[in-house]
């Protein structure tokens, strides 16, 4: 729709990404909540503050929704785009206004650090989604989050594989 009010967001994950389903049509999606922090320096300090943090939840819906519950984990640095709008809510005992994104796009925020992309599809498959582990690969683990096997795969202390040939063999193995 041409009057809706877009808005490209970058925040982190306050928490693990949450798989839901939508009340009206049975549908699932995946709400990925994210803080967005507004900086200013601080002159008299001479440091970088935080004024204020909004937080916000990107609705991802389709097949958007099931790559979010697979791609990201809480601290992941985001970037989204979607269409903004504010959600009432109330409960017996209080009420409030949520700040939601319907995203359109969304992905790693690559400014803060480094991302792997992976092509493929992904669905909200319940077998699957068990077998989703967010927790952050440690030393020595392979980008399948295994650890490396192969004495041909040359890894560095954080699992990175520089060479390019080898990096695209480890990423075929694990799809």
């Amino acid at each position: 729709m041409m009057n809706e009010l877009t808005i490209t967001v970058s925040g982190n994950l306050t928490r693990e990404p949450d798989r839901r389903v939508g009340s009206a049509s049975g549908r699932d999606f995946a709400v990925v909540p994210i803080a967005v922090n507004r900086r200013r320096f601080d002159k008299a300090q001479e440091v970088w503050v935080t004024a204020d943090t909004v937080y916000v939840d990107l609705l991802c819906f389709g097949h958007t929704g099931a790559t979010a519950l697979s791609s990201f984990k809480k601290g992941d640095p985001v970037l989204a785009h979607g269409r903004l709008s504010l959600r009432e809510w109330s409960t017996e005992n209080s009420s409030g206004t949520t700040v939601c994104v319907d995203v359109d796009c969304i992905g790693h925020d690559v400014s803060l650090g480094v991302s792997r992309f992976t092509k493929g599809w992904v669905a909200y498959d319940p077998d699957r989604a068990q077998d989703y582990d967010p927790t952050p690969r440690g030393v020595g683990e392979g980008l399948d989050g295994g650890a490396h096997t192969d004495p041909d795969i040359d890894a560095d202390a954080d699992g990175v594989v520089e060479d390019d040939e080898q990096a695209d063999e480890v990423l075929a193995r694990s799809a």
